[in-house]
């Protein structure tokens, strides 16, 4: 029996706005935070020193991210290892969010923009690469805090030792909202 010409109007009617509505939702609720920041260079990387000799040197990119486990910080990077010593390089990814804890001594004051939310390896691993060149792309990933709603990554490259590491100063790329 053939739908009548009202019911069939009718039927698209509540088909368009259903799917109005599901894409404002979409909309609405998709994150700014497809921006790629960069840290340092291939031919300025950050660098790790111990008295004097360089010993790991590392580039890469950042951003926010949404993956299987739900929104992250993203870290890539690339590394070379300075020194043939038997000693690894990586880099670490410091995720910095716009709300968290301060923890200071009784005599001082806390004034911070960003607090230090979670940190990771590249590949998750401190033994990441022991090659005199550029390896190819590593990755770090971390969870963002659920209270705050701006990251940025601090980043350094280091040395894996059997001591103390060997450790670059930290590099910052820009702040990202999620």
């Amino acid at each position: 029996m053939p739908v009548s010409s009202s019911r069939q109007h009718g039927s698209f009617r509540v088909l368009i706005a259903l799917v109005s509505a599901v894409l404002a939702v979409l909309l609405v609720s998709s994150p700014a935070y497809a921006t790629l920041y960069y840290w340092n260079s291939g031919n300025e990387p950050l660098t790790a020193s111990d008295d004097g000799d360089k010993k790991a040197a590392g580039y890469g990119s950042w951003k926010i991210g949404t993956t299987v486990n739900g929104t992250r910080s993203q870290a890539y990077g690339y590394l070379k290892d300075l020194d043939d010593n038997g000693h690894n390089v990586y880099f670490e990814l410091f995720t910095q969010t716009n709300a968290g804890y301060c923890i200071q001594p009784g005599y001082t004051s806390c004034d911070s923009k960003w607090y230090t939310w979670k940190s990771q390896f590249s590949d998750f691993d401190k033994e990441t690469w022991g090659k005199d060149y550029w390896s190819s792309e590593f990755y770090a990933s971390t969870s963002v805090n659920p209270d705050a709603d701006y990251a940025r990554a601090r980043m350094r490259v280091s040395e894996s030792n059997w001591g103390a590491d060997t450790h670059s100063g930290s590099t910052y790329t820009k702040g990202n909202r999620y």
